[in-house]
């Protein structure tokens, strides 16, 4: 087990917070990320040392409890005393009357509890804020899994609207920075890494990088007594009723079905219906990504698809969920082999988004032109009366220059370039975007090629180009 003590890819919240700290004067920041994600860990690094700090995780227990729990928290950790059972508004009131004459950090994990154990504390805490925010030096932190509910405790019809002064969203590691994380570790085996486990730290704690990808497969996923093998189902049921319709949504999106009317194809419920489940798996678990052409504008564009965000369960809904009675009995062998037999073009899609990382992050050295926008582009066309779709992996522009960039993605050995690059000018040719001004520029990312051809505007990437420019940006 690679357990990690060294904190990866999160000094840009880390910054923030130290300097939110270092102002002195009353703050409120929300900390939203899915569970396993690392928000407890950031709270760790950033409170270590520091005097007057104070975490606590709203558990789920009564309220008299829980309250006589933070009570004797407060005690152990700043000194506050309270006469038996105090009421919110007195450990509120306690708490901001403290503030008032040093700096103290107060931590609630798991906020959105109180949405269950006492719906009035959002709106005790409100008065508490309008009372005293102005002369506090209270650094107070609330943070939860449960991301629709944390987003509902502060849009504009909560008590708390209004009141934070920062939020930050967790987002899974950058899989460039999982070189950090597996110090010696190949870009191509980091790569294949990532397409399984993806960038939640939870998960990237259980793979061992010197065993090969498929025996972390067998052994951290496969196996019914690995950790790994349920999480998905009981993150799932955990945050959702209905959790079956979610299951089947979940399964198809996997399976590369990505649009409504295509999963809608496969399930008892309507079409109109199926935006609301879809909704909810995009901004409440973050668990799958809305995209529309790269050169469509997305607040207008119906021509949208559905993609799943994390690799770990776009694997899982896969592989696991669909075979889960073989598992059970651990008939897994030929689940292996097909999972070995199609784990190239699984990965493919992963490649596929680091190469959009590093389009954008700051952009690959080699490029005449900074991109502003990456993303896939799809269309159709018609040939020989037959409507055919077509489709290019990666898309990057910038409007102000009228600059665009085709990009195909290979995640092959010894790819024919030219053969690549005559097929990438053949479907460029199908993109109205600014036709007749732009100025075109094509390139294809691969594992390596055949030959490295040469052509104007045209620049080919191998992963050894890849693990060089990884290292100039970390």
């Amino acid at each position: 087990m690679t357990i990690k003590s060294e904190f990866i890819d999160r000094q840009d919240e880390l910054s923030y917070l130290e300097k939110e700290y270092m102002e002195g004067d009353f703050k409120f920041i929300s900390i939203i990320g899915r569970r396993r994600i690392g928000k407890t860990r950031l709270i760790e690094e950033f409170i270590r040392n520091k005097q007057n700090s104070v975490y606590f995780l709203v558990q789920e227990m009564d309220d008299m409890e829980l309250r006589r729990s933070l009570a004797e928290r407060l005690h152990q950790k700043l000194k506050l005393s309270f006469i038996g059972t105090p009421s919110w508004e007195t450990i509120f009131e306690e708490l901001f009357l403290a503030s008032m004459d040093s700096r103290i950090i107060l931590v609630l994990d798991e906020f959105q509890r109180f949405l269950v154990i006492n719906r009035s504390v959002p709106s005790i805490l409100q008065g508490a804020v309008d009372r005293h925010a102005g002369k506090s030096g209270l650094f107070l932190v609330v943070m939860g899994s449960s991301i629709g509910m944390m987003h509902r405790l502060f849009d504009y019809t909560s008590a708390l609207y209004g009141r934070r002064t920062g939020q930050m969203n967790i987002q899974p590691i950058n899989p460039f920075f999982l070189k950090d994380w597996f110090p010696g570790t190949s870009l191509e085996k980091i790569i294949e890494i990532y397409s399984i486990f993806g960038g939640t730290p939870k998960y990237l704690e259980d793979v061992e990088p010197k065993k090969s990808i498929m025996w972390n497969i067998k052994e951290k996923i496969l196996s019914k007594r690995s950790i790994l093998y349920s999480e998905p189902e009981i993150l799932v049921k955990t945050e959702l009723s209905d959790s079956s319709t979610y299951f089947n949504i979940l399964k198809l999106i996997s399976e590369g079905k990505s649009k409504p009317g295509e999963i809608a194809g496969f399930l008892t419920v309507k079409q109109t219906s199926l935006s609301y489940f879809l909704s909810v798996l995009e901004h409440d678990m973050e668990l799958v990504k809305r995209e529309v052409a790269v050169t469509e504008r997305k607040e207008r564009s119906k021509k949208a698809i559905y993609r799943m965000s994390d690799n770990f369960f776009r694997f899982w809904f896969r592989y696991v969920y669909p075979y889960r009675s073989d598992i059970e009995i651990e008939n897994t062998v030929h689940l292996a082999e097909k999972i070995e037999r199609e784990l190239n073009s699984f990965t493919g899609r992963s490649f596929e988004d680091i190469c959009r990382v590093a389009l954008l992050k700051p952009g690959l050295p080699e490029l005449p032109f900074k991109p502003v926008n990456v993303g896939s582009w799809w269309g159709f066309h018609r040939k020989n009366g037959a409507r055919k779709e077509i489709e290019i992996d990666i898309v990057a522009l910038n409007e102000q220059t009228k600059d665009i960039l085709f990009c195909e993605c290979k995640w092959q050995d010894a790819v024919n370039a030219g053969k690549v690059f005559s097929d990438l000018k053949e479907k460029a040719g199908f993109v109205e975007w600014n036709r007749g001004t732009r100025k075109e520029h094509y390139a294809v990312f691969a594992k390596s090629f055949k030959e490295k051809i040469r052509e104007r505007d045209l620049f080919l990437f191998e992963l050894k180009d890849l693990e060089a420019y990884t290292k100039d940006i970390l």
